[in-house]
């Protein structure tokens, strides 16, 4: 449209936009300015005095380099309709209607850059909100576009910034690593895409953050190459489709985690607070460590804690039992197996534990049990570093730290034959001994009071506590089997107490009579050896009562007659030796 100004000096030629195209555009000046230059260079138009301004009389370009930005001008056509550029010439100019030309063809193919942008925003906004990571490499494995989630999976806060990167450099900057998750290597697919010309579909990696606390995650990625007019792959598009759960969440359902600190190992005692501070020095070195104790002390728990007070924190806990798996099937269970080594084996192989550790720790729990022909090849591993799968011939290479325990005297077996002399001195690097319950009884009501409530939680029972003659008998007990065996009790007597206090009676009914054993190193009292002889009666009165029930197929009147007392009383004895009948 050609409307005039005021001194009839001016043209203006009005550019009209569709309103809602606008508002999709960044850079629709650039653009506009970029297009103008064209056109005029195209027409011939590079002599005449022509100016292309913004609605705000914001100079984009003119020509023949000088600028009439000054001249006044209307923001609206004939029409009334307010323009989005606007066009000014020289009102004696004798090529005014080329000029009109111009003003057409940049209307045009400015709408139609608007459209095109239009539709190019609503397909990206829809793929930025797709919950899963799409992303596009050139040829030269340079990043063309990444969606939204792409951009959160790699930690890409500017995608702009790293577009035209190559994928190993952005990554790189990104701090993030891709590792295969059934073969671990870090070489990166896409290059094969564009080897081959092949999709790869479900390749399942490991997303490492190095540069943030941001937990690592697994993804699976499906790649697909694109391919031009010509038939020829210039490019791969990959979509990855991350898991809900971090690796530590999966790690924890598969078992292959550590749910214990230092801080969970309950004891104030002198002695407590010393291993636990040695075991903590321990942990920050990179040293195999060997835990003595006795049976039910806690060696798996302090491994546990070992491993998450070190650096490999954040990566694998695989405990095994070496008591627990047949001499003829731990090689398979600590080193893997391909497909179809052995009778039985399954066709896809299977991992072993130390591959499934990689990078964190294997705890070796009763690792005296372990058979000799093994205790070689564990020796090797420990030296090289290496695995080799049952049935395979590859050596694989792990990042493994080995915490062992036991509860026998590897030195006596070692005199024995039992044990590997170069074996043990590779394990322990470091040793520490958890000392039994019954050295530092000053931590047993401690330990009985926190079980007490955990059980009273699990079971929705009322709250209860243990009284001055139930702690003192609990020192006097020498716990043979140690917290485990003290953990138990207190979820036997947390039920089979009826009252909220837990008396002597009731406790010294939960202990197993084969394990009751008092210390006889312990000058015994006139109270204690009373309460012993209370204690001895009371059982063979419940003893008599389970008697006359059985005799009396259960029958209380008949069970009162046999003993010579009144259903009454009966019934207050059964109510007294509860404990003892249960």
């Amino acid at each position: 449209m050609l409307t005039s100004d005021k001194m009839n000096t001016t043209a203006c030629f009005h550019i009209i936009l569709q309103q809602d195209n606008k508002k999709y555009l960044y850079n629709l000046n650039m653009v506009a300015k970029k297009l103008f230059e064209f056109l005029c260079s195209e027409k011939g138009l590079t002599e005449e005095k022509l100016t292309l301004c913004t609605d705000e009389g914001f100079v984009l370009s003119s020509f023949p380099g000088q600028s009439i930005q000054n001249i006044v001008h209307e923001k609206v056509d004939s029409n009334g309709k307010e323009a989005d550029f606007i066009i000014l010439a020289s009102s004696k100019s004798e090529r005014l209607t080329e000029i009109s030309d111009l003003q057409c063809q940049f209307t045009d193919f400015l709408s139609i850059f608007c459209h095109n942008e239009q539709v190019r925003d609503y397909i990206f906004c829809g793929l930025d909100s797709l919950p899963v990571s799409i992303c596009i490499y050139d040829k030269n494995t340079r990043l063309v576009y990444a969606n939204a989630d792409f951009c959160d999976y790699v930690q890409i806060k500017d995608r702009e910034a790293v577009y035209g990167m190559r994928l190993d450099d952005m990554l790189k900057a990104m701090g993030v690593k891709i590792s295969s998750v059934k073969k671990p290597h870090d070489q990166l697919k896409v290059k094969e895409i564009l080897k081959y010309e092949k999709p790869i579909v479900n390749w399942e990696v490991e997303v490492i953050y190095t540069k943030s606390q941001k937990e690592n995650i697994l993804a699976t990625n499906d790649m697909y190459p694109i391919f031009d007019r010509e038939g020829k792959v210039n490019g791969v598009v990959e979509i990855a489709r991350l898991r809900n759960k971090t690796i530590r969440e999966v790690r924890s359902a598969l078992g292959l985690t550590a749910d214990y600190t230092f801080d969970d190992i309950i004891g104030e005692s002198r002695l407590m607070a010393e291993t636990k501070q040695l075991a903590a020095t321990f942990a920050g070195s990179a040293y195999n460590i060997l835990i003595y104790g006795e049976s039910g002390v806690g060696k798996e728990l302090f491994a546990q804690s070992i491993h998450n007070c070190s650096e490999r924190k954040n990566n694998p806990f695989v405990a095994i039992n070496c008591a627990s798996i047949a001499p003829e099937l731990i090689d398979s269970e600590l080193f893997g197996y391909e497909g179809g080594a052995f009778t039985g084996a399954s066709k896809n192989g299977q991992i072993g534990k130390f591959e499934l550790a990689n990078g964190g720790t294997l705890f070796l729990d009763e690792v005296a049990e372990l058979p000799l022909h093994f205790q070689t090849k564990l020796l090797r591993t420990l030296e090289t570093n290496q695995i080799t799968r049952i049935g395979g011939s590859k050596n694989i290479p792990v990042d493994v730290r080995i915490i062992a325990a036991t509860n026998c005297s590897l030195e006596k077996m070692i005199e024995e034959g039992l044990f590997r002399e170069d074996l043990y001195y590779r394990l322990m690097v470091l040793n520490i001994t958890i000392p039994p319950l019954r050295e530092h009884p000053e931590d047993i009501s401690l330990c009985a009071e926190f079980f007490l409530q955990q059980s009273a939680q699990q079971n929705n029972l009322e709250k209860k506590r243990i009284d001055a003659d139930a702690r003192k008998l609990m020192t006097e007990y020498r716990w043979p089997g140690n917290i485990r065996e003290l953990r138990n009790v207190m979820n036997r007597v947390s039920i089979l107490s009826k009252s909220t206090i837990i008396t002597r009676e009731i406790l010294a009914a939960s202990l197993q009579p084969g394990s009751f054993s008092i210390s006889e190193a312990e000058e015994k009292t006139a109270e204690m050896r009373i309460n012993e002889k209370k204690i001895a009666i009371d059982r063979s009165n419940a003893d008599l009562i389970k008697e006359v029930l059985s005799i009396s197929k259960g029958n209380k009147r008949k069970a009162a007659e046999l003993l010579g007392v009144s259903r009454k009383t009966f019934y207050r004895m059964l109510e007294k030796y509860e404990a003892f009948l249960k």
